[in-house]
């Protein structure tokens, strides 16, 4: 047998996909013949067609974003089934390596990014759910553009909301990004004056922008806190107005009076005790819009067709107009004009990003600035492509199923230089680097027993997340605002006991500081604690805790839950927003867990990976430590998709080129000498990564023959058996003393690792 078989531990399950209303090898062989016209007009062929080992690793770096995992190489390779390529198509599609994978592709164009500093980042943990869940389920792709488009509401309710959220405040330059994603038509420059490339006019720009101006962050659930500030106010102004009548000489009595009382009112204290318990919980937490907010003509406008102030009414570009129906949303409108099938350019660019993702470039050379004149290198397969999108329904995974079926796609690689703009016929797809999550996620396939697993833990953090703030917003909303206003005002006269109280030891702190009394200067400090602890302690007693336990009686229940497994941050200063964060209301996400219901995930845990040492043939006096690294595994080396995105700085996805996501698509393809050096010293390629004896790598190595160690490594890495040139050199290396180790970080080393074939 040319193959070698793997163990049965090592087979790998796919989800598999309902049966598909078309057959996409038959639709790929009408692209097929569309091709074969094209290049018998440019006197060109197509590129050899590719083996089984070149294809399988192209379609899992394509489709899941990774090398094949050992067994997975050896399954397919292995396989004698006629139609297997066209059945891994279909399973790679259907599996969760197929959304991660694309998850990473939709944050590069969409710039999502997972953290800001000084949030509570709701919205963000809302936004890649909703993105995922997208992919995951199917979604058409342009019910996702119109959900992003026409996005309201708050974050627990709808994550599209992101999408605007993603510039907040901005709303002009997002809709410049928006026509560029989604239209591929560059009208940033029209901001500012007409274009000076472009036929597009700034008054074009203002009227598409009118759209979406409206848009208005909801970062706050206090109002009734402020209808009942209003009622006083109202309450003091009329008190005013007959105190002025009773005694009209004496207005300035009465004024004084009505300051004495605002004063009293405090406003900006009592917004400080309302607001400080939810800390940036709240940082914000939806997007509305404002009906009545109007878009006009800069004060700077120079245009002839408009004057400075002149109100901007929505307005589409191109294609059919938009109409708004009375009281509609104008965003829906949008939404709905941008994403019709009518539209020239929706259809088209979608069409472009998923053939580039698999061939390297796109139809039409400048997809994201398309104009009148823009001319498809291949017309004709650019039109039925877009045709076959519109009757596929935006099937994004039927429609690449489609393409790479395609005899193009199975064929060799053009290896030479492809200028960005210029015509390629794409006789083979673009011979490619690695993207940085493609290189990340293929060292995890080889480091991680389940290199497609889901951080669950991540995702539970980032529910919780959600429903800690929509728990907060609803025990403000359920309150009553003249009782909790009471409460604020009741609140803020302790503290200002306190404050005194502060102040007089800080003074007294000075002066034993001068002393040099150090004993005594510690004393002090302790007692400032204190007095901060006290200002902690009770506003979380008198005023937060109401609230909670209102809202738990709400729900039919005595009280809030407290999370035993919480760890309080001891600063008393964020003691608040630390409350929210540890309790529970039912109906609020599900219920911390016990002691014993952790101890139960602990065991599960546990067996699972004791059944997977047992099925590996791990020794019994190994399978201690082959559990510690199946555990650090599973924290450690997760796909890109599950950790922070964009990755810190100086993380391996960086460093390899993962876009900052400050622009669409922008993350770097070129080889740098920081990469080189990453590859050489990364952690990955180490004793507590691909490295290790229980790595799914060397496991797959070592439980083989000496002379088979070199196969399965060549296998696992390229997806091939070394040619016998390779085969004599390494067995020339071996007898100058090196391991198969060696041999391992020599090939991650090489181009052929890093490229995609």
């Amino acid at each position: 047998m040319r193959y070698l078989l793997i163990f049965l531990a090592f087979i790998c399950n796919n989800n598999h996909a309902n049966a598909q209303n078309f057959d996409p090898v038959q639709t790929a062989k009408e692209i097929d013949g569309l091709m074969e016209q094209h290049w018998t007009t440019q006197k060109i062929a197509r590129n050899p067609p590719i083996n089984d080992e070149v294809f399988l690793r192209r379609i899992y770096l394509d489709m899941a974003g990774r090398i094949p995992a050992p067994a997975e190489t050896a399954a397919f390779l292995n396989s004698a089934e006629p139609q297997k390529r066209g059945k891994l198509i279909t399973e790679l599609l259907q599996s969760e390596s197929y959304v991660s994978n694309f998850y990473n592709y939709w944050a590069d164009v969409l710039r999502y990014k997972s953290q800001y500093v000084n949030r509570a980042n709701v919205i963000e943990a809302a936004y890649a759910q909703f993105i995922k869940e997208s992919l995951r389920t199917n979604k058409p792709y342009n019910h996702f553009v119109r959900e992003l488009l026409s996005a309201k509401g708050y974050a627990w309710d709808n994550g599209a909301i992101g999408y605007y959220h993603r510039d907040p405040e901005m709303p002009l330059d997002n809709m410049a990004i928006t026509t560029r994603i989604f239209l591929g038509t560059r009208i940033e420059c029209a901001q500012c004056h007409d274009h000076p490339f472009d036929k597009w006019k700034q008054t074009e720009f203002y009227h598409l922008a009118a759209f979406t101006y409206s848009n208005r962050e909801l970062n706050e659930a206090f109002d009734s806190q402020r209808a009942a500030m209003r009622a006083r106010e109202e309450v003091i102004n009329r008190q005013y107005q007959q105190e002025k009548a009773s005694s009209p000489k004496n207005n300035t009595e009465a004024l004084a009076l009505k300051e004495q009382r605002i004063a009293t009112l405090d406003n900006r204290g009592v917004a400080g005790i309302v607001k400080g318990p939810v800390g940036q919980l709240f940082s914000p937490i939806g997007l509305q819009r404002e009906p009545t907010k109007e878009l006009k003509l800069p004060p700077d406008f120079e245009q002839a067709d408009g004057s400075p102030g002149d109100v901007m009414k929505p307005k589409t570009i191109f294609g059919p107009k938009a109409v708004i129906s009375e009281g509609e949303d104008r965003a829906l409108a949008l939404a709905r004009w941008m994403t019709a099938s009518e539209n020239p350019r929706f259809t088209r660019v979608i069409v472009n990003r998923l053939w580039r993702k698999l061939f390297g470039a796109p139809l039409t050379p400048a997809i994201d600035d398309l104009r009148d004149d823009s001319v498809s290198t291949m017309p004709q397969v650019e039109e039925r492509l877009i045709k076959l999108m519109i009757e596929l329904n935006y099937d994004m995974r039927a429609f690449l199923a489609v393409l790479a079926n395609t005899q193009a796609y199975q064929s060799a690689v053009s290896a030479e230089e492809y200028e960005l703009g210029t015509p390629y016929h794409f006789t083979g797809p673009l011979l490619r680097r690695m993207t940085a999550e493609q290189a990340w996620d293929s060292f995890i396939a080889l480091a991680n027993h389940e290199p497609d697993a889901r951080d669950t833990k991540r995702y539970e953090r980032e529910q919780r997340r959600i429903q800690i703030s929509r728990m907060a917003f609803e025990a403000y909303r359920h309150f009553d605002g003249e009782k909790l206003l009471q409460m604020a005002l009741d609140r803020l006269a302790a503290e200002k006991e306190l404050e005194k109280r502060e102040l007089a030891v800080r003074e007294k702190l000075v002066l034993v500081k001068r002393q040099g009394d150090k004993e005594q200067e510690r004393e002090l400090a302790h007692e400032l604690g204190r007095l901060n602890r006290e200002r902690g302690e009770t506003r979380v007693r008198e005023y937060i805790m109401p609230m909670l336990e209102n809202l738990a009686k709400s729900r039919g229940v005595n009280g809030p839950q407290a999370d035993p497994n919480y760890l309080m941050n001891a600063n008393p200063s964020v003691m608040g927003p630390e409350t929210w964060r540890r309790m529970h209301v039912p109906g609020f996400g599900p219920a911390p867990k016990t002691t014993e219901q952790l101890a139960q995930a602990a065991a599960a845990e546990l067996e699972k990976y004791s059944s997977l040492a047992t099925s590996l043939h791990i020794p019994h006096d190994e399978q201690a430590a082959f559990i510690k690294y199946c555990q650090a595994a599973s924290t450690e080396w997760l796909r890109a998709s599950e950790l922070d995105s964009p990755a810190p700085r100086g993380h391996f996805l960086r460093t390899m080129g993962q876009s900052d996501r400050e622009f669409v698509e922008n993350a770097n393809p070129n080889a740098s000498i920081p990469q080189a050096l990453t590859l050489m010293n990364s952690n990955l390629v180490s004793q507590s990564g691909i490295l290790s004896p229980y790595s799914p790598l060397m496991l797959f190595v070592n439980q083989a023959s000496a002379e088979q160690k070199v196969e399965r490594i060549y296998l696992a890495l390229l997806s091939r058996l070394p040619s016998a040139v390779e085969r004599q050199r390494w067995h020339s290396a071996q007898a100058q003393g090196l391991s198969s180790q060696d041999l391992i970080y020599a090939l991650i080393n090489t181009k052929q690792f890093l490229f995609v074939q």
